[in-house]
């Protein structure tokens, strides 16, 4: 079934740098596959393998956030495609807050400011993430962020699945003209 807003032949895209972020993807893919069960056609792809946007009826862009900062990949895929992005609906989203945080008031990356004036993004949600110490060996963090994380960063999964079915759905209806 296609998008309401649909005036071409082009996929409902959700994005997000997840490579470096097993627990991010997950939330990724399960957004993706929420708003596909709408009737929307969705591509999901990490940030680091798409150079440039796809053409889309509408943006849902995600990244981990770490030190209040958005990661470079995501970043980056964002700054090369204003253009693009103030030109459809955008909604983002930032996964990060864990342990004692993951209840306390969001704190917004740093460069969710830049876009908003950049190119107005619909909403913005934080959601609690997850930590696996487990994927933290093999994966690009370097030497210091992997001793960070063995030693501060509480492991488990804080993420709210309702919260983000909730914002997820509010997505789809806007879309598909529910």
């Amino acid at each position: 079934m296609a998008s309401a807003m649909r005036d071409r032949e082009a996929a409902d895209t959700i994005l997000g740098a997840g490579e470096r972020d097993f627990g991010l993807f997950l939330l990724l893919e399960h957004v993706a596959s929420r708003l596909a069960a709408s009737g929307l056609e969705v591509q999901a792809e990490a940030a680091e393998r798409v150079a440039q946007m796809p053409e889309a009826d509408a943006y849902v862009i995600g990244s981990g956030v770490y030190g209040q900062h958005w990661m470079k990949q995501a970043v980056a895929l964002v700054k090369r495609n204003e253009g693009a992005l103030s030109t459809r609906p955008v909604w983002l989203f930032s996964v990060g807050p864990i342990g004692q945080w993951a209840k306390s008031t969001p704190v917004e990356a740093r460069e969710v400011a830049g876009f908003k004036r950049a190119f107005g993004p619909i909403d913005h949600r934080v959601f609690a993430g997850a930590f696996d110490r487990g994927t933290m060996e093999g994966s690009d963090l370097s030497f210091l962020e992997r001793q960070i994380g063995r030693r501060f960063i509480p492991e488990g999964d804080y993420r709210d699945w309702p919260a983000v079915d909730a914002w997820t759905d509010t997505i789809a209806r806007r879309l598909v003209g529910g």
